[in-house]
């Protein structure tokens, strides 16, 4: 590397890691959308500071596909080689997750090594050639967080990763190759007659042209580094050479729009898929007579079933089990629907996609408090008008103004009581919002 390559790597990495920090500081909400290739675009993605999701313009679904079959190769080969890229993006991934039909932490594991890729791909441009580059500009656009719908994944150390992979990279003499380059045999009959039958053959399998080196350290289950460094000699005496590709095709993707976020469009899960047989209410067990769901009860099911659907959605934020129970069995027999988080940090994304007509809000939550939670929920325009009322056992005056200082509507004291519950729903839910639709 030279003095000047040197100094502009540093520059952008330095200047990309103080708008990170920036940007946790300010709990911000948005992007960053990073540029300076000729064809290379990269969008960063942070909600109230933290980085949920980035994408590169160069292989998007190449990369998820090649995560999702090292992390869940159960769920690839339950949806098959041929099914479509909305059985299987981040949005379906997502939704299972919260139906807990996915694990969470192979879901983190996705996005975290995802997210690290096109952070070291950024990192990894700031080597061009200032002709090739130009300047690696970084422009920050705010963004409501209804139109970013990505879980806020704990522990998500995609930065720190991609930070320590690059130096890596460089440290093995590698900065100039780029991973998502594939390796193919330029002189055939050279590289045969130069190499052992066994090493000819090893080569001929993968160095075909089709398999970048991230998919080759998937495939061999090696170290990118190694394979890279094995492939350099072949490469220095001019037998093989390293070639651009495309991303993998496929019909249901018509492009990454990641602004509007086009690719994250809801989707018909196809026939056959895990997410086929699943509701936005999760799996349904159906009690059985004989073998068969009597007409009766079948019909009295859907009736109410559909009554619930019509009316008025109450969240729970509160991690107690038993709480929620509580809550639930109260808010469920005075005839509205009920939803418990008990994860603070899934709160705002699930918030979004349920739209409930008013929040319970426990004060007293690991990783994030009740104050905190309601103060990030009055940062997003829809929920402005939405009462969330605080319930703790602590009923002080301080709790109270502080309550209100971050916006609640309200505050109500434990234990959960039916007319504690039926007093805040009469009062903040108006009575025509609260008539069920029977026909």
């Amino acid at each position: 590397m030279t003095p000047i390559e040197d100094i502009q790597e540093k520059a952008v990495a330095r200047k990309l890691t103080e708008k990170i920090r920036d940007c946790y500081d300010q709990k911000f909400t948005g992007l960053l959308k990073i540029s300076g290739h000729k064809t290379n675009l990269w969008y960063v993605y942070l909600m109230l500071g933290r980085i949920v999701w980035a994408q590169s313009s160069q292989h998007p679904l190449r990369s998820w596909k090649r995560h999702l079959t090292v992390h869940s190769p159960t769920f690839c080969e339950q949806t098959g080689e041929l099914a479509p890229y909305e059985s299987w993006n981040y949005l379906a991934l997502s939704r299972l997750v919260r139906l807990k039909q996915f694990p969470r932490d192979q879901f983190s594991k996705i996005v975290e090594d995802y997210v690290a890729e096109a952070l070291f791909d950024i990192l990894q441009s700031s080597m061009l050639p200032y002709e090739e580059a130009g300047e690696i500009s970084i422009d920050v656009q705010s963004k409501e967080a209804a139109d970013m719908p990505f879980l806020m994944l704990q522990k998500l150390q995609s930065w720190e990763k991609a930070q320590q992979d690059w130096q890596e990279w460089q440290q093995a003499g590698l900065a100039k190759l780029s991973p998502n380059w594939a390796p193919t045999i330029k002189l055939h009959r050279e590289l045969k007659d130069q190499t052992s039958p066994q090493t000819f053959q090893t080569l001929n399998s993968f160095a075909n042209g089709e398999n970048t080196l991230r998919d080759l350290s998937i495939k061999l289950k090696q170290p990118i580094i190694s394979i890279a460094r094995s492939i350099f000699p072949y490469v220095s005496r001019q037998l093989l050479a390293f070639t651009e590709v495309s991303d993998i095709a496929d019909e249901a993707h018509h492009g990454f729009h990641p602004e509007t976020m086009k690719e994250l469009a809801p989707a018909t899960p196809p026939q056959g898929s895990p997410r086929a047989a699943l509701s936005t209410q999760g799996p349904v067990a159906e009690k059985q007579t004989d073998g068969k769901l009597s007409s009766e009860a079948s019909t009295s099911k859907r009736s109410r079933s559909a009554s619930r659907d019509k009316a008025p959605t109450v969240v729970y934020i509160d991690d107690s089990p038993a709480d929620s129970r509580a809550m639930c069995s109260i808010v469920e027999k005075l005839g509205y629907k009920y939803v418990n988080i008990q994860d603070p940090l899934q709160a705002l994304p699930m918030l979004i996609e349920l739209k409930p007509r008013l929040i319970f809000l426990d004060l007293v939550m690991p990783v994030a408090n009740g104050y905190e939670v309601c103060s990030q929920i009055r940062r997003i325009t829809a929920f402005k008008d939405i009462p969330v009322i605080i319930v703790t056992s602590n009923d002080g005056i301080a709790d109270r103004v502080r309550a209100k200082l971050v916006g609640a509507s309200g505050f109500m004291g434990k234990p959960i009581e039916e007319r504690r519950i039926l007093k805040v729903l009469n009062k903040y839910i108006p009575k025509e919002a609260r008539r069920l639709d029977t026909a």
